[in-house]
């Protein structure tokens, strides 16, 4: 009975150290959003009209203004440069006061080792802001479960149309799960703005790690409910 007990108590030690196998591996994309509001054929389309005529803090919107968008991802400023995606979903003047958009985004990649992959981006836009954070919440693909946050920075404009330059740091389940310690912050954090250069693809491992997408607390008492039955078992 003695000897059952310590190496119960022995199983359930081990199952409570060992953090559980599920990790991600740390991606940085750094590609630009164009946002075509003229022309003949624009990626943004206005669907909702807000009640009111127009606003100060955005020329031609007005709070509650919604567009529903299609735009290109491209590797460079340039919107003729090769094409790695679409950023479709959509966005809305979100505040009765200042130039803020609350952005639903989903970036569909369509080229490298990350074609038919997706991100699910969704945060407020403070279009007045040198840089603007918004969170990663999901994703597909080599993506699956992926978390992060994207630096999203203006590029540069004419008249009603955008370029937005974003940067995006993401964890997903395919490997190590960190992220760059070195990876630029935002202004919120108390940081710099940062700026990350390069093409797409992985960055090298880092000290901040994040966990896993399975709550370890909730894995290790389903391991211990299994020990403890099988001892229950051998008794």
């Amino acid at each position: 009975m003695a000897s059952h007990a310590v190496v119960l108590l022995s199983l359930l030690a081990l199952a409570f150290a060992a953090p559980l196998a599920v990790r991600a591996a740390d991606t940085h994309l750094h590609f630009f959003l164009h946002d075509q509001v003229s022309g003949s054929n624009p990626t943004a389309v206005q669907i909702i009209k807000g009640p009111a005529s127009t606003s100060n803090a955005i020329p031609g919107m007005a709070f509650g203004d919604t567009t529903v968008i299609d735009d290109a991802l491209t590797e460079t400023p340039s919107a003729t440069s090769a094409a790695v995606g679409r950023a479709q979903g959509y966005y809305m003047l979100s505040s009765q006061s200042g130039a803020v958009l609350m952005m639903c985004v989903n970036l569909l990649l369509t080229a490298g080792d990350y074609n038919g992959s997706t991100l699910a981006i969704i945060g407020r836009d403070d279009v007045m802001a040198t840089t603007r954070e918004l969170s990663v919440v999901g994703g597909t693909g080599k993506f699956r479960m992926a978390t992060g946050y994207v630096l999203w920075r203006t590029n540069s404009s004419s008249g009603p149309d955008v370029t937005v330059e974003l940067d995006i740091y993401v964890a997903a389940l395919n490997g190590t799960s960190t992220i760059a310690a070195d990876a630029p912050v935002s202004p919120i954090d108390g940081g710099g703005a940062g700026t990350a250069g390069g093409a797409s693809g992985k960055s090298s491992s880092g000290a901040a790690a994040l966990r896993g997408a399975l709550p370890y607390g909730w894995a290790n008492a389903v391991v211990a409910a299994v020990l403890v039955a099988l001892a229950g078992c051998v008794w």
